[in-house]
């Protein structure tokens, strides 16, 4: 008798086995190698961070020039 792996059979790569990927403020995704920073609960990531400044929360930047 050959038994299948029902890992393999029910192709366990779907999202109810998968974990959720984590995603920023812009939905970039997260991954434990990144930099990224919270606020109000909100991920953002450290290269996104100049752009949610700027969007979100209405920062102007300059240069000393």
């Amino acid at each position: 008798m050959l038994v299948e792996n029902p890992m393999v059979l029910n192709n366990w790569h779907d999202k109810t086995t998968e974990p959720e990927m984590k995603k920023d403020f812009f939905g970039d995704e997260v991954t434990s190698a990144d930099d990224y920073v919270i606020d109000s609960g909100e991920i953002i990531l450290r290269e996104n961070l100049k752009r949610y400044l700027k969007e979100h929360l209405g920062f102007r930047f300059h240069s000393a020039q």
